[in-house]
């Protein structure tokens, strides 16, 4: 079902875990943001990782005061891993379920990741979920996380609780870029603190896996039926280590996502180049 909002109505939740020893490379992604998504209202959720610089966020603070953009940090710094920053999900649904503010629809991303194209603005406005959504086997041995899911007792207790202990009701895919509507958004945070917010992973990191990658697209199949199609996630993640020039060129062809994560990590690349530029023409039009 289609969004029935004008471009002007849009009021975007982005949720992210940032991470870094300086604010570069996030007031880079605030203005990308603005500019590819202009003339959204946009509010930026934060979760500041433990290892983050201690005045990362007041300085992020005075940068997006200066600069006008209207930023939120969760109270609470939760434990992050590289491969999963699925307790910093927990706060940033926490303290976007409970700030004053009305929202349209919401963005879940990371801080590696840039939009290349003002059509993502279309992508939120005409289709509803955008999620991976591939059906997920527990005999999958090509996954290298497929054993540790298979032993974590909260997706055991999920599938039981949720899909009347059927696995097959279980979905995975990537989730950097995943968006959905306030409505559903505002059940599935719910859900997703109820079966996730533990301390397993706390209490053993050596059982870390990218539990979002299962947790969200099934919460969100629970939740739409088992039928519903979702689009791809906003945000396509480049199997090249150093990212082309090309990967851009190949994304505005697909045309059914609109940023890449990665190639905000090295600013001297073609690829970076060739983004700035599409950004300032895109600046120039707005």
């Amino acid at each position: 079902m289609a969004a029935d909002l004008s471009p002007s109505t849009m009021r975007l939740a982005l949720l992210s875990p940032i991470h870094g020893q300086s604010i570069d490379h996030i007031a880079r992604q605030l203005e990308n943001y603005r500019v590819f998504l202009a003339p959204f209202e946009l509010r930026h959720y934060f979760h500041v990782s433990l290892e983050s610089h201690p005045d990362l966020q007041s300085e992020l603070t005075a940068f997006a005061e200066r600069e006008g953009h209207s930023i939120v940090f969760t109270q609470r710094q939760q434990p992050t891993w590289r491969v999963c920053t699925a307790y910093a999900l927990c706060e940033l649904i926490k303290t976007a379920l409970a700030d004053q503010h009305i929202h349209d629809k919401v963005l879940i991303h990371t801080d590696t990741d840039l939009l290349v194209s003002g059509k993502a603005k279309d992508q939120l406005q005409n289709h509803r979920i955008g999620c991976g959504n591939n059906f997920f086997k527990f005999s999958n041995v090509r996954w290298k996380w497929t054993e540790k899911a298979k032993a974590d007792r909260r997706v055991q207790r999920f599938t039981q609780e949720m899909l009347d202990g059927d696995v097959s009701k279980l979905r995975s895919g990537r989730v950097c870029g995943a968006f959905m509507p306030w409505p559903v958004f505002q059940l599935f945070g719910v859900l997703y603190n109820h079966y996730f917010k533990d301390d397993y992973f706390k209490k053993k990191p050596q059982r870390v896996w990218p539990v979002t990658e299962i947790a969200i697209p099934s919460i969100l199949h629970f939740l739409e039926g088992q039928d519903a199609v979702f689009q791809r996630p906003l945000i396509d993640v480049p199997k090249e280590k150093k990212v082309p020039r090309k990967a851009i060129d190949r994304l505005l062809q697909k045309g059914d996502q609109f940023g890449l994560k990665k190639i905000g990590r090295d600013t001297d690349s073609e690829a970076f180049q060739h983004l700035m530029h599409l950004q300032a023409q895109a600046a120039e039009e707005a």
